[in-house]
């Protein structure tokens, strides 16, 4: 798991099996989401992110950067599951993901703090155009701070994760891996948050989803690469 182009027969049986249960919970997912089956969509969806999470962890040497992002993956599980739970649960979800994101800023500041304004001007840039979106475009009534700041939160960890990116002592794999996950969870996000708030979609559902699991494993595997570094 960590070259993109190796064989997958190549790979660790536990790593196999990770991702074989991984992409079962995946397609198992989808299909419950298809037909609208509840009680398979709240065991599945937390299946593929849990899997990564357990990768890592049964990786050996494992440092601050790595124990940073399985607790990202771990609250992003839970956020899975509370944002698929209810309407009701929804907030809580956010936290989850918000404390997430966090978590992953954390590690991306493991091997790389320096600033980059412009690449920080670039993220927080975004972050202000799709917040201004959804503040005219949509309705968000009391969830408007809550969305702010978890635009903030999202903006900063792609800020840092770009922030790797030809940073010294930093290897280009794991960099480049952790900046397309950050793009790729800032895409999904931003996606889902429009669908919700502003504007319908069509299949928005289905592009967040697997989006979402696209920048949690390239997160991960930076995660992987790093440590090889």
């Amino acid at each position: 798991m960590y070259d993109a182009n190796v064989d997958l027969a190549s790979l660790p049986r536990r790593t196999q099996a990770l991702l074989l249960v991984a992409v079962a919970a995946a397609v198992l997912f989808l299909i419950g989401r298809a037909e609208d089956i509840y009680w398979l969509r709240m065991i599945t969806k937390p299946i593929p992110v849990l899997a990564m999470a357990f990768w890592l962890v049964t990786l050996p040497e494992k440092g601050r950067f790595q124990w940073a992002v399985i607790v990202g993956l771990i609250f992003s599980a839970a956020g899975d599951i509370l944002l698929e739970a209810s309407p009701g649960t929804f907030i809580f979800g956010l936290v989850a993901f918000l404390l997430g994101h966090i978590a992953y800023i954390v590690a991306f500041t493991q091997d790389s703090r320096q600033l980059f304004l412009g690449r920080a001007a670039l993220a927080y840039g975004f972050g202000v155009v799709i917040f201004t979106v959804l503040y005219l475009v949509g309705d968000l009534g009391e969830m408007t701070i809550p969305v702010l700041l978890y635009v903030i939160v999202i903006c900063t960890m792609l800020w840092r994760a770009a922030s790797r990116v030809d940073a010294p002592g930093v290897a280009a794999q794991t960099a480049r891996l952790g900046l397309w996950g950050a793009l790729l969870f800032t895409f999904s996000d931003s996606l889902l948050a429009v669908n919700m708030f502003a504007l319908t979609i069509p299949y928005a559902g289905y592009v967040v989803i697997i989006t979402y699991w696209m920048a949690q494993s390239d997160i991960a595997l930076s995660a992987g690469w790093q440590r090889q570094s």
